[in-house]
This record gives C-alpha cells, structure tokens and sequence, in this order.
C-alpha cells in the first residue's frame, strides 16, 4: 500500500511539473514578442545576473540542454569562427567540460550539437582552411566544424561557457521566475532569432502573461479599474487577431515591443492594479459578428475618433468615428513650421512644388483632417489620411500627434516670412478606443463593457 502510493505521489509530482512548465513556457497558448527595441540584428547580448536553463527553441516548443551558473554575468553572440571538434561525444556538458578542462596546451569548450550530444571543441579559428590546417596537426581525431545559422558562443564569468551549435532550433534560454536580458526581463523564456547578419531577441510567453506586460505599459497603473480592464481586453483581442489571422511582424515573431504594435515592457512595468484587470477579463476578447475585431486604439482622440476608412482605406463597421463623452480629457499640443522649412521638407520627400506659399486643409465630416495641401510657386501637393501625421516624421519635431488640429499664420518681419502655426488635441491615429477616453467614462461611473461598445460600432464582449 505504501509503495503503491508514493508510486501515485510520484506520478502526480510528475504531471504537475510538467503542467507548471508548459503554463510558464506557455505552449497551449503563446505569443512570440519580438523585442526590437533594444535587441534587434544584435552580434551579442548581455544575458544572466541569474542561473538559466539553456536549451533551443523550435516555435513553441522549449527544450532544456542544462541549468547553468550565470549569475555573474554571461555574453551571448553570434558565432562566425570555425572549430575542430575532439575527443568524441559525450552525454552532458559536465562531462564535456571535464575532457575540456583536461586539454593542456589548447583553447577548448564544450559545444551542444544536438539530441542531447556534446562534443568539445578547439578554436575558434578565422577560416575553414586554418581550422583544416589545426585539424591535421592535432594528434588525434579532429572534425572541422563550420558556423552555422544558428551557432551562438555563449561566454560566462563563471566558466560555464559554451558554444551551442545545433541547427535544430534556436538557442534559448529561461529563468526560474523571469529571464534577464541586457537591463531587461521578461517572463517565459527567450530564444535568438536569427534576422540579417546577427540575432533578435524573442520573448516566448502565454497569452495571459503577455497582457500583463503590455496593459501598464500602455496606461498608468493607477487609473480607474474599468479603464485597465478595457485596456486589457482590447490588447487581448488585438494579439488574438493577429495569432489568428497569421499577420505576425516577421517570420521569427508575431508582434513587436514597441508602440508600432503593443507597447511591452516585460516585467519592469508589471503592477498588481493592471495584472488584476488582466486577471478579471481572462479570456475575453471583442467580436463582430462572430468574428475577432481588429481593436486598434490610440492614446487620445482629441474629441472624436475616426473612421477607418478615412485612416487606412478599409470601410469597416465597427471602427466608426463616435464623438467622446463630455468632460473628456484630451492632450493638447502645437507645432510651428517657418515656411523655408517646410520647403525643404516638402524637397526631401520629391514633392517638386518649390517655394511653398500656402498650406490648405480639408476635414472629413467628423472634423478631423482628412487632408493637406501645400501650395508653391512651381505646383500643389497634397497628403491624405494617416500620411498626414507621419509625413512630418522627418522633421526635427516628427509626426504631427494627431489630425485633430488648425491652422494658422503668422508673419515674422525680422525673417519676412511666414510661419505656420498648428494647434492640436489628440494623440494617435484616432480609431477604435480612446485610451484617455476610457480613462474619463470609466471616472463617470461607466463599465468596461460599455466603455469598449461605445468606441467600438456593434461589437459584443465573449469568452473567446
């Protein structure tokens, strides 16, 4: 009876482990988030200030390779050098270390090859033929090893250095509780994504974990509770939609870090208020008809939200221009421009219209700036929709904050010249939910369900 029950204990020890693993790697539902704000086409990072497992990636699919001593500090970077590989095979890294360790007179480390298989190799070497001409002075077997797509040295402080060389998966690695990368970490783990002649980092997290990255990334921990679960539901169908409908930003990641995509942070922002809204809307996401919306949002609307048509050519239901509460709080902001300045503007970018002389506008029937038109003594251009705001990217001041603005202008009698001047409200593209919208219902006593069906035409709230 006794041994029957430790046998049950064990077995459910065991099932439990595995099932905690797959939750904190995330494979029944993850997100690859690539991190191209500060670790994009890297040749090397700073990894560890912690003991890591190492292993390889395969898409969603983690797999260990050995639990190392980082916790002084350890480099990843992508290898280019050759290597002769000595002394045969060995079963683990400890072994291989220790024929490493035993080679006097050689610079040596053990190197992962692959179903489980370690070799130890001798280099690095610059080129193929240095490293043939090494592999026939050694006085022993010696396979000439070349760099692969993959192949990543990894160099600690401690000594656990290795080179991983498997073309079977990415080399990734995971924390115990978070993964530290450069001054950042992150939940679930990370892999090395290969992209143009280096690596980018790639977090691999569940769904429900990522939201807790990017919902206080996006809006201040401190706002109403029903903001943050608007919030949190909106970032969850967002991501949904995407994984859904295969739209992921390269071959190696379904979404970036930065505010192209969804602003995430990793763990730096996480914050007990928004991990809660994630939390109390777990599963939720927003449908149309049946169907996953694409539930864009911006940070201000200025007043008055959008049509998409009007943004980015699509006529769709859901993402209509509705007008804001009352009371709404909006960002304000203004630009001026000399008009010597937006000539060369306008140059820059091939609009061949030369001295400018006048700038006109043209409003869709929300009020918002659908287009603008620069007049010059040589000819017209016009910008239309969201290349009004990015049109200025260039600019010493960058993209216009929202097309929620006037006009005006002012002559200089020092210069004699003009200069426009533009004031605005808003900030963002102005479709789907208003960030700062939200924040103002939710103040007002409405609900995060009413806030996301008044921003967004028709849809409905599901456990998806």
């Amino acid at each position: 009876m006794k041994k029957k029950t430790f046998l049950l204990l064990t077995i459910f020890i065991m099932v439990l482990t595995q099932s905690f693993i797959l939750n904190t790697y995330g494979y029944t539902s993850i997100v690859r988030v690539g991190l191209t704000t500060n670790f994009y086409g890297l040749s090397s990072v700073d990894i560890g200030g912690q003991s890591l497992t190492a292993g390889y990636s395969t898409g969603s699919s983690f797999y260990d390779i050995g639990y190392f001593d980082f916790s002084q500090g350890a480099q990843a970077s992508k290898s280019y050098a050759y290597y002769i590989a000595v002394g045969g095979s060995f079963s683990d890294f400890d072994s291989a270390k220790a024929y490493s360790l035993g080679l006097t007179g050689y610079s040596s480390v053990p190197a992962y090859k692959g179903n489980g298989i370690w070799n130890v190799y001798i280099g690095p070497y610059e080129s193929r033929e240095r490293a043939q001409a090494a592999s026939q002075n050694y006085p022993y077997d010696a396979l000439v090893c070349v760099p692969g797509v993959y192949t990543v040295s990894v160099s600690a402080v401690s000594g656990d250095s290795f080179i991983y060389d498997y073309s079977g998966g990415c080399f990734a690695v995971a924390g115990d509780s978070y993964t530290k990368i450069g001054s950042s970490s992150y939940r679930g783990y990370i892999e090395f994504y290969p992209e143009g002649s280096g690596f980018t980092a790639v977090n691999v997290v569940s769904l429900e974990t990522y939201l807790c990255g990017v919902v206080p990334s996006e809006v201040p921990g401190e706002w109403n509770e029903e903001a943050l679960k608007a919030q949190a539901v909106a970032a969850r169908t967002y991501i949904l939609n995407r994984l859904e409908s295969g739209t992921g930003e390269s071959a190696g990641y379904d979404i970036c870090d930065n505010a192209h995509c969804q602003m995430y942070t990793g763990t730096a922002s996480e914050a007990a208020s928004t991990t809660a809204a994630v939390n109390a809307t777990a599963g939720q996401a927003i449908t149309y008809e049946g169907q996953l919306i694409n539930a864009v949002y911006s940070s201000s609307a200025g007043g008055v939200t959008d049509d998409n048509v009007n943004v980015w050519g699509n006529d769709l239901p859901y993402l209509k221009s509705v007008q804001e509460i009352e009371g709404t709080e909006v960002v304000e902001w203004e630009r001026t421009y000399t008009f010597s300045e937006l000539t060369n503007l306008l140059a820059a970018n091939g609009a061949g219209i030369g001295q400018l002389v006048y700038v006109s506008l043209e409003r869709s029937g929300n009020g918002r700036v659908y287009s603008m038109t620069f007049s010059g003594n040589q000819g017209t251009y016009t910008i239309e929709k969201e290349n009004v705001r990015t049109f200025f990217n260039s600019s010493s001041q960058g993209s216009l904050m929202s097309r929620v603005f006037d006009i005006s202008f002012i002559y200089n009698d020092n210069s004699s010249e003009f200069t426009l001047e533009i004031k605005g409200k808003g900030w963002g593209h102005g479709v789907g939910l208003s960030q700062y919208g939200a924040k103002s219902m939710a103040e007002a006593g409405y609900t995060y369900e009413e806030i996301l069906k008044h921003y967004y035409t028709g849809v409905e709230i599901v456990n998806y």
